[in-house]
C-alpha cells in the first residue's frame, strides 16, 4: 500500500480474512474469537483500499470474498463444537451445580461473541457487495436499481444481513447508493453509522471504524 500497489495490498488483506475463517473450523468459542480478530485485521485496511481499486482489481477481490462467504464457518458450527466439549467435561467431571453455574456465568459472554461473529460476517458481505456495486457501475454506467441485479454476474447470491436474516439494505441514489446492515440492534436507522462498541446504536457500513 505504501508503494502505491493497492491490488497487491488488497490480496494481502484477504489473507488474514481467510486465515481467521479457516482457523475457526472445527474449533471452540475461544478459537472463533481469535479467528474473528484475524478477520477484522484484514477487513479494516481492505475497506480503505476499496476506492483505489480499478474494476479488474475489484472483481478479483470480490470473487475471493464471495467464495469465502459461501464456505464460511457458521455460528451454529461453533456452538455445536462448544456443546460437544461441554458434554465431554460433564462426563469427566460430573458436577451439575458447577456446570449450571459455569453456563450462567458465561451466557452473556457467549451472546457478545455471537454479536462479534455477526459483525465480521456483515462487514465482509458489505465489502463484497460494495465491490460488486462499483464493478456494476463501471461496466453499466449506473448503479443497479436493486441488489439482486448483482447476482450471477457479480455475486453468486444476494448477500444477507446476519442481524436481520434479510438481504443487506440497498438504496440507489442517482449515481451513488446507500448500502448497510441494520447492525446488532436490528433496527433500520436509515444508514446512520453505528458508534463504537458492540452495543452502540446505528447501522453498519462497509467502512465503519
Amino acid at each position: 500500500e505504501m508503494e502505491n500497489r493497492p491490488a497487491d495490498a488488497a490480496r494481502s488483506d484477504v489473507n488474514p480474512i481467510r486465515f481467521g475463517n479457516e482457523m475457526s473450523r472445527g474449533g471452540f468459542l475461544i478459537t472463533r474469537l481469535v479467528g474473528i480478530a484475524c478477520e477484522s485485521m484484514g477487513c479494516a485496511p481492505l475497506a480503505k483500499l476499496v476506492p483505489k481499486l480499478n474494476p479488474n482489481e475489484a472483481r478479483a477481490v470480490l470473487n475471493y470474498l464471495d467464495k469465502l462467504d459461501a464456505g464460511r464457518v457458521t455460528w451454529a458450527e461453533v456452538q455445536r463444537n462448544e456443546r460437544r466439549f461441554m458434554r465431554y467435561q460433564m462426563r469427566e467431571h460430573p458436577n451439575p451445580i458447577m456446570w449450571v453455574r459455569g453456563w450462567w456465568g458465561t451466557r452473556e459472554a457467549i451472546q457478545m461473541s455471537e454479536t462479534k461473529h455477526s459483525r465480521v460476517v456483515a462487514r465482509e458481505r458489505l465489502l463484497a457487495a460494495e465491490l460488486a456495486l462499483r464493478c456494476y457501475q463501471s461496466e453499466q454506467g449506473h448503479p443497479p436499481a436493486r441488489l439482486d441485479e448483482l447476482a450471477t454476474n457479480y455475486l453468486s447470491h444476494v448477500p444477507g444481513d446476519p442481524f436481520s436474516g434479510l438481504p443487506l439494505i440497498y438504496r440507489a441514489q442517482g449515481a451513488n447508493w446507500l448500502l448497510y446492515s441494520v447492525g446488532p440492534d436490528g433496527v433500520d436507522d436509515g444508514g446512520k453509522p453505528v458508534g463504537r462498541g458492540l452495543t452502540s446504536k446505528g447501522d453498519l457500513l462497509f467502512d465503519w471504524p
